[in-house]
């Protein structure tokens, strides 16, 4: 069910027990039998922050060498206002030195390791106030799989990680660990970029509900759930955009006769896409002052919207695609994502699974919690 802002603009926090939602962590065995044998990939839909039936939880990624750490306070910011619990992860996915002493045990020296990582932890969940926090560290590898098998043990609503955006350069470093939790995380990944947040944030959602780009009809739907809850439940607004480029069309124009013609048939379209979107948007409690249609190609279009309507949060969707479609759209979609200024949320379709494993490849994993 959507999650649609109060007409009154007051927060409602719809993970409050006493929103009348219970909350449960049951799963078959046998799902849980086949996902320990590595038998399946996600073992779930991809759902999110609106699918309540589960432990209400955050994932925050931790880099135990930063001196800042913007995703543990961004994350523990929205797990206090939305009542959820907080579990930091700190993942160890290189190898050992290549030196060390004949007596040294690697198994020992590996758990040492990921003592030191655990005690990191440990500080920063103790300036995590008002927030439960749970905690793990892993040795594990590559790192973007380490994370996801992390998703899949602790079932989180969110996936929270770091990608930071420098203003000098108007850009964000997309590392390819993030690509690879963009296109194989199951649960929905938020890169945060380190700027402060309102107290009331503006979450805009940018959808396609024409499928120009051949995303699924259910995608849109979902990435509006994901930004209608975290706006209801942070006090925010939640705004809904679709970039369309009729650039294509107009040059095709030859003569003024021609280019009159083309020139009405993008007027029309612009028309029925505005109508699409405002009443996908309708659907979801968005009211048609908070629906906008831009124009212009999606590289240059989403940045400049996320900026002029001041989000804080930009919800968007992924799509799993050939290694192909990968190398053609891949130019837009890092274009789009290093120019965005604001945090972002990637969300798949509900059922998408991940390729990615829930037994561990590396024959030195190890895990401390």
């Amino acid at each position: 069910m959507a999650s649609r802002l109060p007409e009154s603009g007051a927060a409602i926090n719809p993970y409050s027990p006493q929103s009348g939602t219970r909350f449960s962590v049951c799963r078959s065995l046998r799902e849980r039998r086949r996902r320990r044998q590595g038998l399946v990939g996600s073992g779930r839909d991809a759902r999110g922050v609106h699918d309540l039936a589960r432990v209400h939880r955050i994932l925050v990624v931790v880099d135990p060498a930063a001196t800042e750490q913007p995703a543990v306070a961004r994350g523990a910011s929205v797990a206090r206002r939305l009542g959820m619990e907080l579990r930091l992860l700190a993942c160890m996915h290189g190898g050992l030195p290549a030196r060390l002493p004949r007596s040294a045990d690697p198994q020992e020296v590996r758990r040492a390791l990921l003592r030191r990582q655990l005690g990191v932890l440990q500080r920063l969940a103790r300036d995590c106030t008002g927030v439960e926090v749970t905690m793990n560290a892993v040795w594990d590898r590559p790192l973007h799989e380490a994370i996801i098998r992390e998703t899949l043990r602790s079932e989180p609503q969110l996936v929270m990680k770091e990608s930071t955006y420098h203003p000098t350069i108007a850009r964000a470093l997309v590392t390819h660990t993030d690509w690879q939790l963009i296109r194989d995380c199951p649960a929905p990944l938020w890169l945060v970029r380190g700027a402060s947040w309102d107290d009331a944030p503006r979450v805009v959602a940018f959808v396609d509900p024409t499928h120009e780009h051949d995303k699924p009809a259910d995608l849109d739907r979902h990435i509006l759930d994901e930004a209608c809850t975290l706006a209801t439940g942070l006090g925010g607004e939640a705004h809904a955009v679709h970039c369309h480029d009729g650039s294509a069309l107009f040059a095709t124009a030859g003569g003024p006769a021609v280019g009159a013609e083309i020139e009405a048939l993008g007027a029309e379209l612009q028309a029925e896409h505005a109508a699409r979107l405002r009443d996908l948007a309708a659907a979801r409690g968005i009211d048609a002052a908070r629906a906008q249609l831009r124009s212009g190609p999606a590289a240059e279009a989403i940045p400049a919207a996320a900026r002029q309507l001041d989000a804080q949060l930009a919800v968007m969707g992924a799509v799993a695609r050939s290694r192909l479609q990968d190398a053609i759209l891949g130019h837009t979609a890092e274009q789009v994502l290093d120019r965005l200024h604001c945090d972002v949320l990637v969300v798949k379709p509900k059922r998408f699974e991940s390729p990615v494993t829930y037994r561990p490849q590396a024959t030195d994993f190890m895990e401390l919690h």
